[in-house]
């Protein structure tokens, strides 16, 4: 007994001795630079202005973090930060002997599709959270939020800022000016989190100045900038009213109007409210080919829920805002003071039908920081309707145990019914960088968790026991022949909680070669059983060809076969982007999809079409087009929009038409929308 104790307390000594170091190791020095007080405001051109940035520190000797992990970027780099009482200014220099690549004019399009630099900034130095702005020679304008150290990234997150890019003889140069007031930051602090990040496109080259990353956008593994005096944050009030005309098929001229108000309480904490919010603005999804019984989860594209929206990314999803049609009115209360990071959120939405009653919804999130760059959190959502309600309570936690091990987990009650039914709870854990993943993950849902929390959340299914595991990995040969092979197994299986019956297996592998000559190919197998009324066993081979898939103009082709619920199909589809002058595009994608028998009308052929032209990066027009077969639907979406106060003064003129069949019926719609803000701001 005596020599069983004493192995189990070896044991346990040991497994603590290695997550000690697992947390603590750090195999690489943090490199620093100064941040420079400018006295004179520099002009935001893409020209360099040495008289600006005499006696500033400099940020050199950039550090691959892919093809070829740890070594020296192939292009020089050189990297300025300073600021004065109104902004922070970023500036680079990029050297580049080969030609460089600039297609995207898309706000927020986030991709390494074309040469970009980027920097990054953790305004509470909490190794954990921070903001990203990136550029191209073209000037175009990407913003994201970062959250979970590079785990959760919000590109729908805008604010305002400036930059310019200009080629020069010996390469580009990019200039960045982020005012104080489009960042929450913490006072009293002089010392941030900062990194620079720069594309180089010829060279399928990403590369940081801190050295190299285990992934992209790890703020734990960035640089430290000194010495950053951060001014006093007023107390003001920014509003932004809004008013519309509509004109639509079946109604006269309809004038509307609301407003939105941001109340930017300090440095760290904002109050914003809504009064009948417009969502006229947003065109519509994309269709998409479902080959299961699932619903498909779309990305939210109203402006109001986009302030802390990527909190609520959690496996387990207690908050979908897209379960919110409209609002009345709303409130968000968001910040973040000392290791607490918050958002709330209430809204009334009005009645839509007998069995869609008028609701409040009320939402709040609260994380705590501990460890080096860990996080847990707290999750609270409510739909509240005259005559019921449904709720949800949540834990979850985030660790990052060294640079590519994580633990991860969530623990959610729902109401009503019992806890034991309407439950759920996950565990993963995974190491992962940019070159391999692989995962575990153990997840077990209630009979009745669905049924609850989809009246605010995004679940596919419940009543499981799951078991996931996925592995990938990236092999960059830089041969003659070959650029990269990336291979990849995810494997899923789960059992009814209820019973112990087998319900589903998937079985997913594929291998992706990409040829020095851009031609990409790509097979992927797919094998699963699937038990709903009786036993359904599913399959698919796809095959897909690929044309500089890299970069921003690109073209492929995909053959999909198999069997499917009973069914054999076959699916055929392509699409591509190409620019053929400098300020205009044009992407297209279509998909014939074919079942046989077809006992339930989803054979389709579906066809995308989007046409861009930009005068300037925030004047431009967008002309989006698609139909589809299987209902007879032809809906096509043209846009004026110019930002005159970018990002959020703006002016919107909308046509849109939209045709289908809905049995006995032909129904056309065709709407004429202009809408117009203008932002207030308003200083105490």
């Amino acid at each position: 007994m005596n020599i069983m104790l004493r192995l189990k307390y070896t044991y346990r000594c040991v497994f603590v001795f290695l997550i000690i170091s697992i947390i603590h190791i750090n195999l690489n020095g943090q490199k620093t630079t100064g941040a420079h007080f400018i006295n004179k405001s520099p002009r935001i051109d893409g020209i360099f202005e040495d008289s600006v940035w005499y006696g500033a520190d400099s940020s050199y000797s950039f550090i691959q973090m892919e093809p070829d992990p740890g070594k020296l970027a192939t292009e020089e780099t050189v990297a300025w930060f300073g600021y004065d009482n109104e902004n922070i200014y970023v500036v680079f220099k990029c050297y580049q002997k080969k030609p460089i690549i600039a297609r995207n004019q898309s706000r927020d399009a986030l991709s390494k599709n074309d040469d970009l630099i980027a920097f990054f900034i953790d305004t509470y130095n909490d190794n954990r959270s921070g903001y990203g702005f990136f550029t191209n020679l073209l000037g175009t304008q990407i913003d994201i939020k970062i959250n979970d150290d590079g785990s959760t990234i919000d590109t729908s997150w805008d604010t305002e800022w400036i930059c310019d890019a200009r080629e020069h003889e010996w390469g580009w140069c990019a200039e960045f000016a982020v005012p104080f007031a489009s960042l929450k930051y913490k006072k009293g602090i002089e010392t941030w989190g900062i990194n620079f990040g720069r594309v180089i496109r010829s060279g399928f080259e990403t590369v940081y100045w801190s050295g190299r990353l285990t992934d992209d956008f790890r703020i734990s593994q960035g640089g430290k900038l000194k010495n950053i005096k951060l001014p006093g944050s007023d107390m003001k009030i920014t509003l932004f009213p809004y008013a519309t005309v509509l004109k639509s098929t079946a109604e006269d001229i309809n004038l509307d109007g609301g407003i939105d108000g941001e109340w930017q309480i300090s440095s760290n904490v904002s109050l914003n409210a809504t009064f009948n919010p417009d969502f006229a603005t947003v065109e519509a999804d994309e269709v998409k080919i479902n080959l299961t019984r699932y619903e498909l989860s779309y990305p939210e594209k109203r402006l109001f829920f986009q302030e802390g929206n990527e909190m609520y990314n959690t496996r387990i999803q207690t908050f979908y805002s897209r379960r919110i049609q409209d609002i009345n009115y709303g409130a968000r209360f968001n910040g973040k003071i000392g290791d607490y990071q918050f958002n709330a959120l209430n809204v009334m939405t009005p009645e839509f039908s007998d069995v869609d009653p008028a609701a409040f919804f009320t939402v709040g999130r609260v994380k705590k920081d501990f460890l080096e760059s860990s996080t847990i959190g707290l999750t609270i959502v409510d739909k509240s309707w005259e005559g019921g309600f449904t709720r949800s309570f949540g834990l979850d936690y985030t660790l990052n145990l060294g640079k590519t091990w994580k633990l991860t987990g969530q623990f959610i009650g729902s109401a009503p019914g019992k806890l034991s039914e309407s439950s759920a709870w996950f565990m993963r854990f995974a190491r992962e960088n940019n070159i391999y993943h692989y995962h575990f993950r153990y997840t077990s849902i209630g009979q009745n968790f669905m049924e609850n929390v989809n009246q605010t959340g995004f679940i596919r299914d419940d009543d499981r026991r799951e078991i996931d595991f996925e592995g990938t990995y990236k092999f960059w040969l830089q041969e003659k022949i070959l650029k990269y092979i990336d291979l990849g197994s995810n494997n899923n299986f789960f059992w009814s909680r209820q019973t112990g019956i087998l319900r589903s297996w998937s079985l997913d592998n594929w291998v992706d070669f990409y040829f020095n000559n851009r031609i990409n190919i790509k097979y992927k197998y797919n094998n699963e059983y699937k038990l709903f009324e009786k036993d359904f066993y599913n399959y698919q081979h796809q095959f897909s060809l690929g044309y500089n898939t890299e970069e921003w103009s690109h073209a492929s082709i995909a053959y999909t076969t198999g069997r499917n619920f009973n069914s054999h199909f076959y699916l055929m589809s392509a699409g591509g982007r190409i620019k053929p002058f400098q300020n205009f595009s044009l992407s297209y994608t279509t998909q014939l999809i074919n079942f046989e028998p077809d006992t339930e009308n989803r054979s389709t052929f579906n066809n995308i079409l989007t046409v861009n032209y930009n005068f300037t990066k925030d004047i431009w027009l967008k002309a989006f087009a698609q139909t589809s077969r299987v209902d007879q639907r032809i809906y096509v979406y043209g846009l004026f929009g110019w930002r005159f106060k970018p990002p959020f003064g703006a002016l919107y003129i909308i046509f849109s038409h939209d045709q289908f069949d809905s049995g006995p019926d032909n129904i056309i719609s065709n709407n004429i929308f202009l809408k117009i803000t203008y932002p207030v701001m308003i200083k105490k």
